[in-house]
């Protein structure tokens, strides 16, 4: 008995990390499968342009890590999408979907910046965070309204999420040019007090990198310990791959829902509150590109797992730094991004079909091989036995 436990032990740990080599493929295929469908797509773009086939892609890494200038603005895109796309994964890890992170992260960055401008008289200490948790705040406020329908009367929540992000762009639009702008017809609100603003920690002639980036970074790693090394963690990821077996065990799925999609709207206004205290020191009124519904992708990308969306959205934050470096150097439109970023999508629409397309090809090459290795015993066999 003794023995066979011994010899168990091995394949059990082997399993063990069999699992956890598969966890880790499937976190990083993402990225993988989507520059491996970007890159025909980019040749294509480049020899329409009458380019080299391979200038786009040269192009691309040059404008977002060719330089110091290039390296910081980079970075410096990266805070949103990684935000917004922890927010994203984080309420997907109870089966909810927030496509709501626009308007969070708008409503988000307008309060913080607001609340900063307003309360100068306030010390450092007490300014810089209050700032941050207005954003954070405000964002969860403008999430909840989608998790009580869903909870309450059944609408689903990517429905609620795609009206709420209208109303909040045009409420910060009537709000920065009305009572919180800052008197002008160009739709701004006042710069924010010098407490609130964070200084760049690393500065390249008249490019300047705050801390924000490394700050969002560190969220994500954080999110991802909380997931796998906690008893909340577990009921979370529980309630959302069965709710039902998950409300048998006495976990309260419903309460893990609604905690997760605030959390979520949180993370988007928090990512609106850094923008405006790392970056414009205060809101305008075109103050997002996109980066909500960007930080979708870039969730997704990484299958979810907020451990690695920082990777995903390093890839779309270079695509957003090297576009004018496209058309100044290269003579290929900006635009071609958005034609990249939607190969993004598809592919990332695709990947189950593509993993398990790759699974089955495994499976044929490993049982072929198995055969082959079969009847090469087989006849190396002695023909007769006595």
């Amino acid at each position: 008995m003794k023995r066979d436990m011994a010899a168990d032990s091995p394949r059990a740990g082997a399993s063990g990390g069999d699992r956890a080599w598969s966890r880790l493929l499937e976190s990083v295929s993402g990225p993988l499968v989507a520059c491996a469908a970007a890159l025909p797509v980019c040749v294509v773009i480049s020899l329409s342009a009458g380019a080299g086939p391979f200038d786009l892609i040269a192009g691309l890494w040059t404008g977002a890590w060719g330089s110091a200038d290039a390296l910081a603005t980079t970075l410096g895109k990266l805070t949103p999408l990684l935000l917004t796309g922890l927010a994203v994964s984080m309420a997907y890890q109870a089966r909810l979907l927030n496509i709501g992170c626009e308007g969070q992260l708008m409503l988000g960055a307008l309060a913080s910046a607001a609340f900063a401008a307003s309360a100068t008289s306030l010390p450092a200490s007490l300014l810089a965070p209050l700032t941050l948790i207005a954003g954070a705040v405000t964002g969860a406020a403008w999430a909840y309204p989608a998790v009580w329908l869903k909870q309450k009367r059944g609408v689903h929540e990517v429905i609620t999420t795609i009206f709420m992000n209208t109303i909040a762009i045009h409420l910060c639009e009537i709000l920065v040019l009305g009572p919180l702008g800052d008197g002008t017809a160009i739709g701004r609100t006042r710069e924010i007090g010098d407490g609130a603003v964070w200084p760049p920690v690393w500065q390249y002639g008249a490019m300047g990198l705050s801390a924000a980036p490394f700050f969002a970074v560190v969220l994500g790693f954080l999110a991802h310990f909380w997931l796998s090394g906690t008893p909340w963690g577990f009921e979370v990821k529980a309630a959302g791959c069965n709710p039902e077996s998950a409300r048998a065990a006495g976990i309260e799925v419903e309460r893990w829902q609604k905690r997760m999609f605030l959390l979520s709207g949180a993370l988007a206004g928090l990512a609106g509150a850094l923008e405006v205290v790392a970056v414009h020191h205060r809101f305008y009124r075109a103050f997002s590109p996109g980066y909500g519904f960007d930080g979708i992708t870039a969730a997704f990308l990484a299958n979810a797992a907020p451990g690695w969306v920082w990777l995903s959205g390093l890839l779309l934050a270079g695509l957003r730094a090297a576009d004018k470096w496209l058309q100044l150097a290269v003579g290929i439109s900006p635009s071609s991004i958005y034609i990249i970023q939607a190969c993004l999508l598809l592919s990332v629409a695709g990947q189950p079909g593509i993993r398990d397309g790759l699974g089955r090809l495994v499976s044929n090459l490993r049982a072929g091989g198995r055969m082959q290795l079969g009847e090469h015993t087989r006849t190396g066999e002695p023909e007769s036995r006595q």
